[in-house]
């Protein structure tokens, strides 16, 4: 992954653990990446730093219930633009599946971790929450998942304590 990265600068690098994250910000349909993941990125907010945590909220929902979605997803807007410790965020729609991303920048992991613990977070971000716009069929394809990923410097240092 460090040679891909030397090779193109302009991609960011999360990674926990032996798990890593690849992604870059454009407005071309050709991808560096052999399998890649494009989405219409509709509410955005500052510039992405791979130097900061990073959660990503793979959302699938099907096409049938979508519309709900919407709302949901313009309500975590708000909620991301009022939430102390947010750096920056991008939320969007997959063009290739049918899901939602959620990706956010924190000041910190604790950030993160305290905003876990939030009436927010239960009620926006958790998969009992976003399972609520799934089909009961959805339920048994691609799950809900997130993650947070560490910049490379602090990925580096959690190893070394374990």
């Amino acid at each position: 992954m460090q040679q891909l990265k030397s090779k193109h600068p302009d991609i960011n690098l999360g990674a926990i653990g032996q798990d890593a994250v690849l992604y870059y910000e454009d407005n071309s349909n050709d991808s560096i990446f052999s399998s890649k993941q494009s989405y219409n990125l509709d509410k955005t907010s500052s510039d992405l730093d791979e130097d900061r945590p990073t959660s990503i909220h793979f959302i699938p929902i099907p096409g049938t219930r979508k519309e709900p979605m919407y709302g949901h997803l313009a309500e975590i807007h708000e909620i991301l633009n009022e939430t102390k410790g947010v750096m920056a965020y991008r939320i969007g729609e997959s063009l290739s599946e049918e899901g939602f991303i959620v990706l956010t920048q924190w000041a910190k992991t604790s950030t993160y971790n305290d905003f876990k613990q939030t009436n927010n977070y239960k009620n926006y971000f958790t998969a009992e929450a976003l399972n609520k716009h799934r089909t009961a069929e959805a339920l048994f394809h691609k799950s809900v998942s997130s993650k947070l990923y560490l910049p490379l410097k602090d990925n580096a240092a959690e190893e070394d304590e374990f």
